[in-house]
């Protein structure tokens, strides 16, 4: 075979105006390997190939929800329910001697009825034919997570809801009832100048004072139906309950003191982000006698936790509605709540 010129090439079609010799079996090896390149310098292939695509997925936190720590949920009624009515009977009467020829004394009821408003509330999610398909390619399950989106949202409300209450509504939460006992004073951190009364400023023993005043005032209230074996929760806000770690000089802290005075561990602390005074940083904590002689103090009352409607398609898209309801917080004895501010 005629060895192969460049010009005998271009007479078949073949043009190589930049070329300089045949790569052949006796030149391979001694040709440059750092040539100049034709392409864009680039690694073997595109980086997107080499990174690890992590099934975890991280969910955005909120403030803890706190709430159901505090007392259990009951469900009253159904969604068609308009509000909760329940009765308050105070016993009247007295005695008398004995007569066999006298009834005597009466004795009876006077009955209050009170009453908390339902509240319904609702979110909607919706998701395209072409959202879906594009987050199904990056392996997102779309419509499961907007699903669960909405269940947050919804827990995240009605944890408000029974705190809180809603504005407007014969609907109360826990820390803007209405017939919750005034707040106590703290007492004054010994040397502060000026006058402090925030545990920041107090010793130990300080601290567990506050405690034991705001449980004496628990006590009074309560006129011997409420002891240190009661079934107790303490309420403070997270950034406070790191007080309670504050010990004397012989290593007894806060925390050992209550442990030690409340018995079998009767006192549990509860940390809810909205105690916290955002205005002038003063705390305000809560000591509650969840139970007393068998009747919860409060409940947190709902009649549907989550409802989930029907899915409506439209021509490129789908949407669905989830919804809930609330009578927020029923306080039933109000003098099995103790509040101090100023912590």
């Amino acid at each position: 075979m005629a060895d192969l010129t460049f010009e005998s090439l271009r007479e078949k079609g073949f043009y190589f105006p930049f070329a300089t010799d045949f790569i052949t079996a006796e030149n391979r090896e001694q040709l440059a390997q750092d040539a100049a390149l034709v392409t864009t310098p680039n690694s073997a292939a595109p980086a997107e190939f080499t990174a690890w695509i992590d099934p975890m997925v991280i969910p955005i936190l909120t403030s803890r929800r706190a709430a159901r720590e505090i007392a259990g949920e009951v469900k009253k009624g159904d969604w068609t329910t308009s509000y909760d009515k329940f009765r308050v009977d105070e016993f009247t009467g007295v005695t008398t001697p004995y007569s066999d020829s006298g009834d005597g004394a009466v004795a009876g009821i006077n009955p209050t009825w009170l009453t908390r408003e339902q509240y319904r509330f609702q979110t909607t999610i919706r998701y395209g034919d072409l959202e879906t398909a594009i987050s199904g390619m990056a392996r997102v399950n779309l419509v499961e997570a907007k699903q669960r989106a909405a269940a947050n949202i919804i827990d995240v409300d009605e944890n408000r809801f029974y705190l809180l209450g809603v504005a407007n509504r014969d609907i109360y939460g826990l820390l803007n009832e209405p017939n919750l006992p005034s707040a106590i004073t703290p007492g004054t951190a010994a040397g502060s100048t000026p006058a402090s009364t925030e545990w920041a400023d107090k010793t130990t023993k300080e601290i567990f004072d506050d405690i034991i005043k705001l449980y004496q005032s628990l006590l009074e209230a309560g006129e011997g139906n409420i002891t240190m074996y009661s079934d107790l929760c303490l309420l403070m806000p997270p950034g406070l309950s790191a007080m309670l770690a504050k010990a004397t000089d012989f290593n007894v802290s806060v925390q050992d003191m209550l442990n030690k005075y409340f018995r079998n561990n009767r006192l549990q602390v509860i940390l809810i982000p909205e105690l916290k005074d955002s205005d002038d940083g003063d705390n305000t904590i809560f000591m509650i006698a969840r139970n007393i002689l068998g009747t919860p103090t409060l409940e947190f009352a709902f009649s549907e936790k989550l409802r989930a409607g029907r899915v409506v398609a439209e021509p490129s898209m789908c949407k669905q509605k989830f919804s809930s309801t609330t009578y927020g917080c029923i306080l039933y004895r109000p003098f099995g709540v103790a509040q101090m501010t100023g912590v």
